[in-house]
C-alpha cells in the first residue's frame, strides 16, 4: 500500500546505552501456605529490597477478597510491584531499577529465588 512503511521491532539488549535495568519475574506452582499469607510476601519483598539496598519511598497494598495482593513500592531507583493469584498459584514481579547497578539488583532476585523454594522461578533481565 502506499504511505505504509514498516513498522521497525524494538531492540532491547542490543542498544550501547541504556537508562535502567528491568526485571521480569515469574512464579508458578508457589506452595499454598506462601501464596495465601500476604504478611509473609511482604515481609519477603521488604527483605529482598533492603538487601539490594534501594531504597522505598512509599508503598502500597492491596488485598483481594477472599485472596490476593498487589503490592506496589515506589523506589527512588524506579519501582517494584508483586501481584499473586492464589488460586493458580502464581505470581508475577516487575522490578525496575535505572540505578544499573546488576549486582545490587541480582541480589533482590536471588534472595526472591531463594524464599519460593519448590516453586517455578522465572527471571529475565532487559536493559532498557
Amino acid at each position: 500500500m502506499y504511505g505504509r512503511r514498516k513498522a521497525k521491532p524494538i531492540g532491547f539488549s542490543n542498544r550501547k546505552s541504556f537508562v535502567g535495568l528491568h526485571y521480569i519475574v515469574d512464579i508458578d506452582d508457589v506452595r499454598n501456605e506462601l501464596i495465601t499469607n500476604n504478611d509473609k510476601l511482604i515481609e519477603l519483598c521488604d527483605a529482598s529490597l533492603e538487601i539490594g539496598e534501594v531504597t522505598i519511598l512509599n508503598k502500597m497494598i492491596h488485598h483481594f477478597e477472599p485472596h490476593g495482593l498487589t503490592l506496589l513500592y515506589l523506589l527512588s531507583e524506579s519501582h517494584f510491584s508483586m501481584h499473586t493469584w492464589p488460586e493458580h498459584n502464581k505470581i508475577r514481579i516487575d522490578f525496575f531499577s535505572c540505578d544499573n547497578n546488576e549486582h545490587r539488583c541480582n541480589r533482590v532476585i536471588s534472595h526472591l529465588k531463594n524464599e519460593f523454594i519448590g516453586a517455578d522461578f522465572r527471571s529475565k533481565m532487559l536493559k532498557r
